[in-house]
């Protein structure tokens, strides 16, 4: 029996996105570099696979679909996990490029595509793409939530593909100074930004490291690749986000899961309001 429990996982693996989505939580709309080889971290999720049960995973980025190892962590993941739901989020713009997907798909009933449509004005060229990548003739069915609203699309062979309108977005913990132009985070008190955050419970493995969410994983890269704006002390908040590596002991993972749905200090560098829009989000130039 396995000594560790999620309901739910994130697995990061690459910070590049063909995407400019103002808000991004991931801050992907930058040119964000590095993506991550299967073969680097492997032996590190087999041995996660050993101790953890995940009921359902979801690989993501940046767009995966721009990893080149991008399959290899679709079938890695799905075989170290093999009882878990394994969903892919994409933004659905590279789908006419990997036709092997499909056979996956296929394959293995507990894989689900999930693509985020972050531009209205994209969306009949976004379904047709899932039209085309499909096997015709194909169902429909719409769904609708107070906060999300998506479309699933059924194959002749019962393969889906779920599309969700997601082009209506918060603004994200990057802060661009009006004066200076510089990016900082926010300031919030982080008992309010934990409260009303949708990504609490989105728990984010990035580099084989289990992090309570993604922002907080990904801010000490980001800021070694565009120098926020930071004091010194703020800085060191922020290059000490509490994780847990697979060496740890079992009582520190065990006492890392138990906490990972409450707030950390690191929360502070997120929103504590949101004021969301509606994005327009254009394939980036490079």
């Amino acid at each position: 029996m396995k000594t560790l429990h999620l309901p739910y996982a994130e697995i990061y693996i690459t910070n590049v996105c063909n995407l400019t989505c103002d808000g991004c939580n991931r801050f992907n709309r930058y040119a964000f570099k590095g993506w991550q080889s299967w073969s680097d971290w492997k032996d590190i999720y087999q041995k996660w696979g050993q101790e953890l049960h995940i009921d359902c995973i979801s690989i993501m980025g940046g767009e995966p679909m721009l990893n080149p190892d991008f399959y290899q962590w679709v079938q890695g993941i799905s075989l170290i996990w093999p009882t878990s739901m394994l969903g892919i989020a994409s933004n659905g713009t590279r789908l006419h490029l990997h036709h092997k997907l499909y056979s996956i798909l296929l394959d293995n009933r507990l894989i689900v595509l999930k693509i985020s449509m972050h531009n209205k004005m994209h969306k009949k060229e976004l379904i047709k793409k899932v039209e085309d990548f499909l096997t015709r003739p194909l169902r429909y069915q719409f769904d609708s939530t107070r906060y999300r609203e998506s479309l699933s699309i059924t194959d002749v062979n019962n393969v889906t593909v779920k599309v969700e309108h997601n082009w209506w977005f918060h603004q994200g913990a990057i802060v661009t100074d009006e004066d200076s132009g510089k990016l900082r985070l926010h300031q919030s008190d982080p008992i309010k930004a934990h409260d009303i955050c949708h990504s609490k419970t989105c728990h984010h493995f990035d580099k084989g490291r289990l992090y309570k969410c993604g922002p907080a994983a990904l801010f000490p890269e980001f800021d070694k690749q565009f120098a926020l704006d930071l004091t010194e002390s703020d800085r060191q908040l922020m290059l000490s986000v509490p994780s847990i590596g697979i060496d740890d002991t079992v009582e520190q993972k065990i006492r890392f899961v138990q906490q990972i749905d409450e707030p950390i200090p690191q929360c502070k560098f997120c929103p504590e309001e949101y004021y969301g829009k509606q994005i327009f989000a254009m394939i980036k130039k490079k």
